[in-house]
């Protein structure tokens, strides 16, 4: 009974450890690893093992703005199982992200925070948890735009992940939240203040949205759609109709 108590309050509780074949991806790629059980002193009854894909969002609201942690996508891996005391079982995945995934890294930068956390789900006793950061690159087309806007006169002011939801005509985001691109011009230009860029897949295409403050005008909203090939300079000559 002691131990089971000591178990209920993680010590000499089972652990868990995710194993992934490597934390590299992009978004709407896949992720291959096994989770590593390791029973503790006592047996214990796991009502099931989850693996939740997380980053971290900018939330607007009336007072200001703050922080929270935000689940993309949630898998369950396995349902009821008993681990025995020193026992060790493995649990194989592979997981399907979502093509809206935050990108974390561009060239010479780490732009936000995407992490994968194993759960197993124990009665009244703490759950044993392990998280692993996950390095998302940007996609081709997303560097062809980033080049574009360079190539344009703007520079790269920050990246943001906002909670909420891309709307444009025709077509809604999904997952909660998404990845925003804020450029400033270099110098003067047609009255830009900032142009924020967002990318929303579209089946086979990407459509980017194109948010431009201008002074005295104030934002205007516009959609283009582009293939996944899309060079920098088929993305500059796109822009250039928005941008002027």
């Amino acid at each position: 009974m002691f131990k089971q108590l000591l178990a209920s309050a993680g010590i000499g509780a089972c652990k868990i450890d995710t194993q992934l074949q490597t934390n590299q991806c992009v978004p709407g790629g896949s992720l291959k690893g096994q989770i590593q059980i390791l029973g503790g002193a006592v047996a214990q009854q796991i009502n099931g093992f989850d693996l939740a894909l997380m980053t971290r969002v900018k939330v607007k609201a009336d007072n200001g703005e703050f922080y929270q942690n935000f689940c993309l996508q949630r898998f369950r891996l396995a349902d009821a199982m008993l681990v025995e005391p020193g026992a060790r079982h493995q649990l194989p995945f592979e997981l399907r992200l979502v093509d809206e995934l935050p990108v974390t890294h561009l060239p010479h930068h780490t732009v936000s925070k995407v992490w994968l956390t194993s759960e197993a789900d124990i009665d009244m006793a703490l759950d044993p948890t392990d998280s692993d950061l996950l390095r998302i690159d940007a996609t081709p087309l997303m560097l062809n735009c980033i080049d574009a806007m360079l190539a344009l006169g703007y520079q790269l002011q920050k990246v943001d992940v906002e909670k909420g939801f891309l709307q444009v005509p025709g077509k809604r985001s999904k997952v909660g939240c998404y990845q925003e691109f804020e450029f400033r011009p270099r110098q003067w230009l047609s009255g830009v203040k900032e142009v924020e860029l967002s990318f929303l897949p579209d089946g086979a295409d990407m459509l980017l949205v194109v948010e431009v403050d201008r002074s005295f005008r104030g934002d205007s909203y516009r959609t283009l759609r582009l293939s996944p090939r899309s060079s920098s300079a088929e993305v500059q000559r796109a822009l250039r109709t928005v941008l002027g």
